[in-house]
């Protein structure tokens, strides 16, 4: 299963490097969900614009950009991702565009819970963007928690990351539960 894993992931890795804009997401991708995150620092907002697309190999593409309209400047991110979620990143720079602040290095780290991590090469000042960052996973995705920090300020606020399918589908499974539950309360009313 991994190795499965790992052939999809260099596959996609190839498509990068030949795409025309190396650096960017690969192609072939189409939008499957999307979610503004606002984050509220004290000292006004930051705004982190996710998107997440979906290939016929069955893989997600989750990518991120950092909009910061606050002021202090933000030197970290990361995306907090369920165990099991199985995100990975590309070890390429994520997207070397002049004027937006690039990223020194894009990871996942360990469990319980994983998180793809970041440092920004220089901090995200007021009105500036970040580069697009992204990592890829083979789960769907849900409403999760990202987190910024700069000038001694940490925040937290919600953004789309993978969820594990045993865990979609335990939610699915408790909700169905839900309904018949209540359809047979409600009968069990209609009789007596």
């Amino acid at each position: 299963m991994r190795m499965i894993r790992r052939t999809s992931f260099f596959s996609l890795l190839v498509a990068i490097v030949f795409a025309q804009n190396a650096g960017a997401i690969p192609v072939g991708g189409v939008l499957h969900d999307s979610y503004s995150g606002t984050f509220d620092t004290g000292f006004g907002l930051a705004v982190v614009d996710c998107e997440v697309y979906a290939y016929t190999s069955g893989e997600y593409v989750y990518t991120y950009q950092i909009s910061n309209n606050s002021t202090i400047g933000f030197s970290f991110f990361s995306a907090g991702i369920p165990e099991g979620g199985d995100a990975w990143s590309p070890s390429v720079d994520s997207d070397p565009i002049s004027g937006y602040v690039d990223p020194v290095f894009w990871t996942v780290a360990g469990s319980p819970v994983q998180s793809v991590d970041y440092l920004f090469a220089d901090t995200i000042d007021n009105t500036e963007t970040s580069a697009l960052l992204w990592f890829v996973s083979s789960h769907t995705s849900h409403l999760g928690v990202g987190t910024l920090f700069g000038g001694n300020v940490s925040t937290t606020g919600d953004l789309l990351t993978p969820i594990p399918e045993p865990a979609t589908f335990l939610l699915l499974g408790t909700a169905g539960l839900w309904i018949l539950t209540r359809k047979r309360r409600s009968a069990l009313k209609t009789e007596n």
